[in-house]
């Protein structure tokens, strides 16, 4: 900084500007300053988090790669078993059950690893091997051409071929071709190819619609018909499907329903008052060459909640575990049975409900069996019980109308109730039938009558049990393979089928729509196709 002359041969008024003129130079440079460290600020938090995209996307990556190298391995042992040695213990039906579950199973676990890599943007497309549909099937042409058929330059596009691509329909009893014929257009001028794109599909390139799928999972998770049975029918009716293809179908249906079963899941989480109830399953697990018992667990809402829903829970034990993992965090009222694998859910808040049925089940047994005169008085004294329940039903009170028909009349016979029960208790010998029916009742009492308290509460876990049902009646069909992916499937399947069937629709027109939409679902409109939101789109 240059002075005009020594500092000594200045007025007082020339200092005075030279500070001013200092200070403001000062000023301007701490400016600049600050300016410059913003900047460089700036600059390094962009740095930072690039950094930590960078690692997060490493760690993303690992995952997946982790992910895809635990189902390569999956899918090396089902290979492995696919081909080995079978035993000799397992029959005819049961090998071709467990060749079913296996194609599936491949099927579903290459459909995840496929999601997992990173696709290469010039990938090349693999064509896949497309059956030979029969010529005698009646066909139905569906046609898809451009919105508009003037180019952007403002010429008429010229109509210069097509592609056409067949797929395989079938409503309850037809089997029908579908011919999906796209028209190629063209302008002369600038040389531009207009298509109409192929519609998404659940399965893509494939040849099944959503409504030959529909019927598929219908028939094995509904009806109980084994893929090898489907075989069979679908012969009859000339259409040769093998069923290692249907099975290729169940697998890859599975994944592409399983975000919908996990919303339909996460949903009944948030419902205050959850029914819960196990039944066995037998599964086949590879190396083994016979069955061992696998569970079945669900899970559903209450008759009077405004969501009619269940979901099921596939596990390989009956350990209290396989619920806490389910719940997870959900802390509401459970309704089940003494079932001791429930136990530590309540020990960490949640309230155990009892179930009525199952404590009045242990007198008909005895009366059934003794025609026991004490078993006579506990049934009319349970049957009072449910004849209030039916007459608050019969009249759809609401919660609160309901807990004061319970309070009026339900508890003065309840306790009618536990105090005969006391003093039968001390009337029958320690040990007996009669004493262990009378004691599973008193030992729970305070779990047995916490819905006289709560109108939103049921007598009984009846709900979930014949939710469960239709599980036990396809029981002989289910024979799964040993990494529970196969039992897994089947429930999350289930759950959407036996929902809709909670909601007054046909599972057949449910399953069918939905997966007509799937493919091209915004994951935040996902709960539209719940089953107790779904409307269809179209009437069928």
């Amino acid at each position: 900084m240059e002075l005009p002359r020594e500092w000594s041969q200045m007025d007082a008024q020339e200092l005075r500007d030279l500070t001013t003129t200092l200070v403001a130079q000062l000023t301007e440079r701490e400016a600049e300053l600050t300016k410059r460290n913003a900047q460089l600020s700036e600059l390094d938090a962009q740095l930072s988090a690039g950094a930590a995209q960078l690692a997060s996307r490493d760690q993303e990556l690992k995952r997946k790669q982790l992910k895809i190298d635990q189902l390569t391995h999956e899918m090396a042992l089902i290979k492995r078993w696919r081909y080995a040695r079978r035993s000799e213990q397992l029959d005819a039906v049961q090998r071709s059950l467990l060749d079913e579950s296996i194609d599936a199973d491949l099927e579903a676990i290459s459909l995840e690893i496929e999601a997992l890599r990173e696709k290469p943007a010039s990938a090349p497309k693999a064509q896949p091997r497309r059956l030979k549909l029969p010529a005698q099937l009646s066909h139905r042409e569906i046609r898809h051409e451009p919105e508009a058929t003037q180019c952007n330059c403002g010429s008429e596009l010229e109509r210069i071929g097509e592609d056409v691509s067949e797929k395989l329909d079938y409503t309850p009893g037809v089997f029908e071709v579908e011919r999906h014929i796209r028209g190629k257009w063209v302008c002369r001028r600038c040389e531009r190819l207009i298509q109409a794109p192929v519609p998404a599909q659940v399965i893509d390139k494939g040849i099944p619609t959503a409504g030959l799928l529909a019927q598929v999972l219908i028939a094995k998770y509904l009806d109980h018909a084994p893929l090898y049975r489907q075989e069979n029918i679908f012969a009859r009716a000339g259409v040769a499907l093998p069923r290692s293809t249907l099975a290729q179908w169940v697998g890859a249906c599975g994944v592409r329903l399983q975000p919908l079963a996990d919303a339909l899941r996460a949903l009944l989480l948030t419902r205050a008052v959850l029914h819960a109830d196990e039944t066995p399953v037998p599964m086949l697990k590879p190396g083994l060459g016979r069955t061992h018992r696998a569970y079945l667990w669900s899970y559903s809402s209450s008759e009077y909640d405004e969501l009619a829903a269940v979901v099921y829970d596939f596990a390989d034990s009956r350990s209290g575990a396989h619920a806490r993992e389910f719940l997870g965090a959900w802390s509401g009222k459970l309704v089940c049975d003494d079932y001791s694998g429930y136990k530590a859910l309540f020990e960490r808040g949640v309230i155990e409900i009892g179930c009525m049925a199952h404590a009045r089940r242990k007198f008909h047994d005895l009366y059934a069996n003794h025609r026991s005169d004490i078993a006579a008085e506990a049934l009319r004294l349970f049957a009072e019980l449910y004849e209030i329940e039916r007459q608050a039903r019969e009249q759809k009170l609401d919660t609160d109308r309901r807990r004061q028909l319970r309070q009026q009349r339900t508890k003065p016979v309840a306790e009618t109730l536990r105090q005969w029960l006391v003093h039968q208790k001390n009337q029958v010998p320690d040990g007996s039938a009669t004493a262990k029916a009378i004691e599973y009742s008193l030992g729970r009492w305070a779990a047995l009558t916490r819905y006289l308290e709560d109108g939103d509460l049921p007598i009984d876990n009846n709900h979930i049990e014949n939710r469960i049902r239709p599980v036990a009646l396809g029981r002989s069909n289910w024979l799964f393979a040993g990494s529970l992916r196969a039992g897994q499937r089947a429930a999350v399947i289930m759950s959407l089928i036996q929902s809709a069937k909670l909601n007054g629709h046909d599972p057949y027109l449910y399953l069918k729509d939905v997966l007509e939409r799937l493919p091209t679902q915004s994951a935040s409109r996902l709960e539209e196709l719940l089953p107790h939101r779904w409307q269809p789109l179209i009437a069928h």
